[in-house]
């Protein structure tokens, strides 16, 4: 009976130190496998937002990120994040840092997943603030009036930058711009600050443009194209900011700043002794050149010339491209390597989605290269006569009239003659395709929030200059017009 207690007595002490020991170990193993998810960073790039200014870093707390931004910006964005999560989920949907875009216009919760199986659920919300048009104030000196394009006079140049802008007050020079668009009664001007400064936000720089869209019913239209060009990366596209002008103290309208269109390393950033060209029937440089196989109208914006024999070298640099793409043998000839045709897919694109018809002509097409890179196209510009003005003067008609309507115009020849190319016509298409499922749906809604933020200043413009045209009306139009072209272009592409 004694051994039977002690043989008892020992199994209990064996069992309660076996049991200690097994608490003891599964408590480190616990431990072990508990697993942080680190998230060190999370922001919005410049590089791959295009339209920030500014890489814009989230503020953090609870496992809340927080930011504000304009309702002027893009609400798809793309955001960057570092972590040591293995991977990171959004409604079980992967997230790749720095190329998947997400819609901000509601709060959205990442998922962060650890190697273990660790998990972390952090919240995005953007503040989504109110916007209010700018104020720009230029006196000129001795109260002079802009009656030309080549004088600049001088003046002071205030800003008032409302809710949104800081505001600015600078020494400026102010003269006409434009050529169609100089001889319409709402003139638009370039400006040109005495040194380089920030204006609303945007990279420094001494040339600005002030447009006045006295054509488009809507005011919209180049903010409209500019923003298809930015959700496309088409090189070099311009910011649109809608402004109120007054001028000598009396209300001009409304307008919208823009980037004045120069190689700078803050614009078109091809460096010094890259090209910039701008095909256009106007034919108005001095520097510039008629191109051998389709006699295209080459006006050399960059580099500055000194004399004419200068051209003679650059014209050979072009041609050597036009000729491969004139030959028989085009497109299987080299000439890939000395065009980048997956930005001519994009940048035509943007043209064809607005039936912006001026290649045809051509006019305001830009083209560039950076030294010892390919002849590339770009900047965007000029969408006056854009969404169907060319073919009766009324915009956000015929939206189903051929882009291409001109069997011998000698841009239409050229740039049939590059869309002939089956390359070209699989990358026109995979950028179609993808920008109307993912980004389409989108550029209707800027559409929207742009007029609600110049509602009231399109009702001044008005005012001045009685276009009467009635706001909602054109608005609702355009919008049309966007959706009738994505028909448009679905039918376009069935046969590429």
């Amino acid at each position: 009976m004694n051994i039977l207690k002690h043989s008892l007595f020992f199994y209990l002490l064996f069992y309660i130190a076996f049991s200690s020991c097994s608490k003891s170990s599964t408590n480190v193993d616990t431990d072990e496998e508990e697993e942080i998810i680190e998230i060190s960073s999370f922001y919005f790039s410049q590089e791959q937002n295009p339209f920030l200014q500014e890489d814009l870093t989230l503020t953090v707390k609870d496992n809340i990120y927080t930011t504000d931004l304009s309702k002027l910006h893009a609400k798809p964005l793309i955001p960057t994040f570092k972590t040591n999560a293995v991977k990171v989920l959004v409604n079980n949907v992967a997230q790749e840092s720095g190329v998947t875009s997400r819609d901000f216009s509601q709060p959205v919760k990442y998922s962060f997943i650890g190697a273990k199986g660790g998990k972390r659920d952090v919240t995005i919300r953007v503040t989504w603030t109110n916007f209010e048009i700018p104020q720009f104030n230029i006196a000129i000196e001795n109260n002079q009036e802009v009656t030309d394009k080549e004088k600049y006079l001088k003046a002071t140049f205030r800003i008032d930058g409302k809710t949104f802008y800081s505001s600015f007050d600078a020494p400026t020079e102010i003269r006409g711009r434009g050529n169609s668009t100089w001889g319409l009664p709402k003139k638009p001007y370039r400006l040109r600050l005495n040194t380089k400064a920030s204006i609303l936000g945007l990279p420094e720089a001494r040339n600005w443009v002030l447009l006045a869209n006295y054509l488009d019913p809507s005011l919209m239209c180049n903010a409209v194209a500019m923003r298809i060009g930015r959700d496309l990366k088409v090189p070099f596209t311009n910011d649109i900011i809608p402004v109120d002008l007054t001028i000598n103290g009396t209300y001009r309208g409304s307008y919208v700043l823009t980037q004045h269109l120069e190689v700078a390393e803050n614009r078109i950033n091809i460096t010094k002794a890259g090209y910039l060209f701008e095909l256009d029937t106007y034919y108005d440089e001095e520097y510039k050149f008629r191109s051998s196989n389709y006699n295209l109208p080459m006006m050399i914006k960059s580099p500055e010339l000194d004399n004419q024999t200068q051209v003679t070298p650059i014209k050979a640099d072009f041609e050597e491209l036009e000729k491969l793409i004139f030959a028989n043998d085009f497109p299987n000839n080299g000439y890939r390597d000395k065009l980048d045709i997956d930005v001519f897919a994009k940048y035509l694109l943007v043209y064809i989605l607005t039936g912006n018809e001026e290649l045809n002509h051509p006019k305001s097409t830009y083209m560039h290269k950076i030294p010892n890179g390919k002849f590339s196209f770009g900047p965007i510009w000029d969408f006056d006569w854009a969404y169907g003005y060319e073919a009766n003067r009324v915009h956000f008609s015929n939206p189903t009239r051929e882009f291409f309507w001109s069997e011998n115009n000698l841009g239409s020849k050229y740039f049939r003659r590059l869309l002939s190319d089956p390359e070209v016509k699989k990358a026109f298409k995979n950028h179609w395709q993808n920008y109307k499922s993912t980004q389409f749906g989108s550029l209707l809604q800027f559409v929207d929030e742009y007029a609600a933020l110049i509602k009231d200043s399109k009702a001044r413009d008005e005012q001045v200059w009685k276009k009467g045209k009635n706001f909602e009306s054109e608005v609702s139009r355009l919008k049309s017009y966007l959706d009738a072209r994505r028909g448009y272009i679905d039918n376009m592409v069935s046969n590429y």
